[in-house]
């Protein structure tokens, strides 16, 4: 393995300038000021103290950065995020007492261990490439979570924000009603707080994307709050941050009962952390035309998060609003990242004697905007207009993040993304083309009545093969004589697929349908291939573009008629078959020579008559087609193949009448006809009147009959219940034999 493999950012730093150094180092400049305020009210969201949102932002930011795939990600505590912590903390229990009831020092240690627990199965994840699971997650439960968690997090703040006093309750509907109960007990000067930080958040926004917006408004507020000593009017503050390097941090000691409590909320903080990062990688790859990959930036994420439980942080993963901060400050390098990871812990000396003077209120204001811009207006808009399903999806996931915890209202959305994933991919297009159709356009003039042109466009799925036949099937205005399947568009087939693809052919020969694929795909004929499905249609019945299945299609029914719901098809050679076989092996097999009365030779020969089964093998091109015959046919068929050279010629002299009239039955050989060929080698007892080689014209040499079968079973037919029916009822035996013309 290549050392950059396992490092990373060894690519970044063989080619780095002093030019590279000085726009990183100016872009961190610009992030920090509003990292560090940012990831204190997102540990507020948490319900911890702002001090581990601060710690978070240095060694785990720095990790991230150095083994992550891109290079302007910015990782750390998060809305969304700290609101699964949160939800954790309120509704898991260990030993029977929730950890959100627990005291800070103990409290906190389930946190790292659960922010070391998500790093692993993150580090797991990337080590197994499994990058892109986020493309399973569908746009439409995103936004749902997201604007779920918004109206979460901003119902949490009102009590802070207001001043009013008791713990905050877990669950959207329950902060409403602790809410309007506290009303009474507001405070004026939280309020007051509140807003003004929100108003000068606000106006400092418009001096430039670049100006620390957040970070000065909260400093006029700290400002004015130790002017007046606003913690004797009863506002809440931070109170003092140790000015430390983060202390290392130890996880509570293995118990195997509280690995099993925190295995579910890891995960879904690591399916949550990797849905985001990944959409993030790969938004600001596109827009920089970088290369992005997902396993990589899933290892970054949980080294990132496996620091954070070591170093009194709480987990986090990519933040958009800082790393979009960082392409907008000039950043041009994962450099960029690692030197605000490095800033935080200066940043921290020198504000931890002015941040214990920081109203919690204030804190609570920027929370408020942060939650108005996670909501998408357009996003929700699209989401609504787009399908029925995606409005289905975003209310279902919606609703979750608001009655159900976050943790399972994030495996809901997994769930319903990979239900909605299954459905679309096992639900492929088939349709019916029509005359005006593009793809016809260059289709052959004067083609036949009753060619049924279908398209199946996607996954070659059963639920395909179900579609199709019931548009095949059901009462249509130009009922199918022949179909010409359209597989061009198949960018995927499976065993499944060539199974359901095999029964629906039988069951058209059944229904006295042909079947002609038409195959671009190089995979997919392979495919076919090997399952044996080309070989049993043969040349004859396979196509490569549309317009050559059309031809095929043409030249098939050109030689075809039927009368009275039964349609005849040239076979070439199957008068020969039929007359070495023998009366008796031909009555056991189904197949009944008309003749006179009493049973004299020399009269004409009707067509065979053959069961459904029998006469769709018969139908297809397949060279060892006698193989599908009965097996006392076949028996007798071989035990007759060093005489059947013989045979023949002594039944072409005794029937003359009989081969004339098949002769004449059939349509003559001709150019650009794929009629079945039942000659070769591989037809016993036809050795020496072999066809020409199929290659898209079929030709009947001049001493070998061309005879027909007939199909039996009227159109429309019954509907078949399943695979035993395929056989068709036997026919009544005095219907067997044809009168004579």
């Amino acid at each position: 393995m290549r050392l950059t493999g396992i490092f990373p950012f060894l690519t970044t730093l063989k080619t780095y300038s002093p030019r590279d150094f000085k726009a990183d180092l100016m872009a961190a400049v610009t992030v920090t000021p509003m990292a560090v305020p940012q990831a204190m009210a997102y540990a507020i969201i948490a319900g911890v103290h702002p001090q581990y949102g601060i710690y978070a932002c240095m060694l785990p930011v720095i990790l991230a950065a150095l083994w992550g795939s891109s290079r302007f990600m910015a990782a750390g505590p998060t809305n969304a995020i700290s609101m699964v912590i949160f939800s954790t903390m309120a509704t898991v229990s260990v030993g029977g007492v929730y950890i959100s009831s627990m005291p800070e020092e103990v409290r906190m240690t389930y946190i790292f261990g659960l922010a070391l627990f998500c790093g692993l199965i993150q580090v797991g994840m990337g080590l197994a490439r499994l990058g892109d699971l986020a493309n399973f997650i569908s746009h439409s439960v995103m936004v749902a979570f997201t604007t779920g968690a918004a109206l979460l997090i901003g119902m949490g703040q009102l009590k802070t924000v207001l001043g009013i006093p008791g713990p905050k309750q877990a669950g959207f509907f329950f902060q409403i009603f602790d809410v309007l109960h506290g009303l009474p007990q507001a405070n004026y000067w939280c309020a007051a707080l509140a807003g003004l930080t929100i108003l000068l958040a606000i106006s400092f926004k418009r001096i430039s994307r670049r100006f620390p917006a957040s970070l000065a408004a909260l400093a006029v507020v700290t400002a004015i709050a130790w002017l007046f000593r606003a913690d004797q009017y009863g506002v809440p503050l931070v109170g003092a941050i140790p000015s430390i390097i983060p202390p290392l941090s130890v996880p509570p000691a293995f118990d195997l009962a509280a690995v099993r409590d925190l295995f579910m909320p890891a995960l879904a903080l690591a399916l949550l952390g990797t849905v985001e990062s990944l959409a993030i990688g790969k938004q600001l790859a596109s827009v920089k035309n970088d290369n992005f990959d997902g396993s990589q930036e899933l290892i970054g994420q949980g080294l990132g998060n496996m620091a954070a439980g070591i170093t009194s942080g709480i987990p986090g993963c990519g933040s958009f609003t800082r790393s979009a901060l960082m392409v907008t400050s000039g950043g041009r390098t994962r450099m960029g990242t690692v030197f605000s990871g490095i800033l935080a812990l200066p940043m921290l000396f020198a504000l931890a004697p002015f941040i214990s003077w920081l109203p919690l209120p204030a804190l609570g204001g920027i929370l408020l905007i942060i939650a108005a811009r996670m909501i998408d207006i357009e996003a929700i808009r699209l989401c609504l207009v787009a399908t029925r399903i995606d409005r289905i999806v975003l209310s279902m996931t919606f609703a979750s993040t608001l009655i159900f915890d976050l943790e399972k209202a994030i495996f809901i959305g997994v769930l319903l993304s990979l239900v909605l994933f299954i459905y679309k991919t096992a639900h492929p297009r088939v349709r019916r083309l029509r005359a005006n159709d593009p793809l016809l356009r260059d289709a052959p003039a004067g083609l036949p009545e009753g060619i049924a042109v279908y398209v199946i466009e996607g996954t070659l799925f059963f639920g395909a093969i179900h579609e199709l036949e019931r548009q095949l099937y059901e009462e249509d205005e130009e009922p199918a004589r022949l179909v010409v399947l359209h597989l061009s568009r198949v960018f995927w087939l499976d065993a499944s697929g060539a199974h359901a693809l095999s029964q629906f052919v039988e069951r058209c020969y059944a229904r006295s349908i042909p079947v002609i694929l038409v195959v671009g795909s190089r995979a997919v004929s392979r495919i076919l291939e090997r399952t044996g499905i080309l070989e049993h249609l043969s040349n004859g019945f396979v196509a490569e573009t549309t317009n050559d299945g059309l031809r095929q299609a043409a030249s098939l029914l050109d030689r075809v008629t039927c009368r009275d719901g039964q349609c005849v098809y040239p076979v070439p050679g199957l008068a020969v078959q039929a007359a070495s076989s023998g009366a008796t092996a031909s009555s056991q097999a189904g197949i009944v020579t008309s003749s006179t009365g009493d049973g004299s030779e020399g009269e004409e020969e009707e067509p065979p008559v053959l069961n459904a089964t029998e006469a769709g093998a018969a139908a297809s091109t397949v060279p060892t087609q006698i193989d599908q015959m009965p097996l006392d046919v076949r028996e007798e068929a071989k035990a007759e193949e060093s005489h059947a050279t013989g045979e023949a010629s002594e039944a072409d002299q005794a029937d003359g009448a009989s081969v004339e009239a098949a002769q004449s039955s059939s349509a003559p050989s001709r150019a650009g006809d794929d009629a079945p060929d039942l000659s070769g080698e591989n037809a016993p007892g036809l050795a020496e009147t072999q066809a020409a080689p199929q290659s898209g014209v079929t030709g009947m040499p001049d001493q070998v009959a061309e005879a027909s079968i007939t199909i039996v079973g009227p159109r429309p037919p019954a509907p078949f219940a399943g695979t035993d029916e395929l056989q068709g009822p036997a026919m009544p035996a005095g219907e067997s034999e044809t009168p004579k013309k």
